[in-house]
């Protein structure tokens, strides 16, 4: 082995023993756990920037059932499957809960619901018409669900 070389194996073997040493691996392991921290809080802030607004908790919007209705109508515009699992539930539901208001002395309430809305829309909310699988056919569509609401309105006034 030549001089120099070994003089360079001294001076290492002598940095990693000494205080010397100690101090730059000690300054290298304090940036590698800055960097950490740095990108740790890093990605919590785009995280907490991305997050969706907050809702207050007593207002409207942060009820679970105002979150059912919507994503019901966001199905409507969707196939017979779609209507049939997610906006005939929730549209029975309101039917049923505007008739039963409207009549609390209770009664055939699905004979009155029947009423209010005629054959045509009655089958569009009946729950008894067995569930569609099919995801080709398009579903009763936004305009069926927006004249549900308006036949359920008036009954209401």
């Amino acid at each position: 082995m030549s001089d120099v070389a070994a003089g360079g194996i001294q001076a290492a073997s002598g940095l990693v023993g000494s205080v010397a040493g100690l101090v730059v691996m000690g300054s290298g392991a304090l940036l590698v756990i800055a960097v950490v921290i740095a990108a740790n809080l890093w990605l919590r802030w785009q995280r907490l920037r991305a997050a969706a607004p907050k809702v207050e908790p007593n207002t409207v919007e942060a009820s679970a059932a105002y979150r059912r209705y919507l994503v019901a109508a966001a199905w409507a515009g969707g196939s017979a499957r779609e209507w049939d699992h997610s906006v005939r539930p929730v549209l029975a539901e309101l039917v049923d809960l505007a008739v039963a208001e409207r009549h609390p002395a209770g009664g055939e309430l699905r004979g009155m619901a029947q009423d209010l809305l005629g054959p045509e829309l009655w089958a569009l909310v009946d729950r008894d018409v067995p569930r569609s699988e099919d995801r080709s056919t398009p579903g009763a569509g936004r305009d069926a669900v927006l004249r549900i609401l308006e036949r359920v309105e008036q009954h209401e006034r």
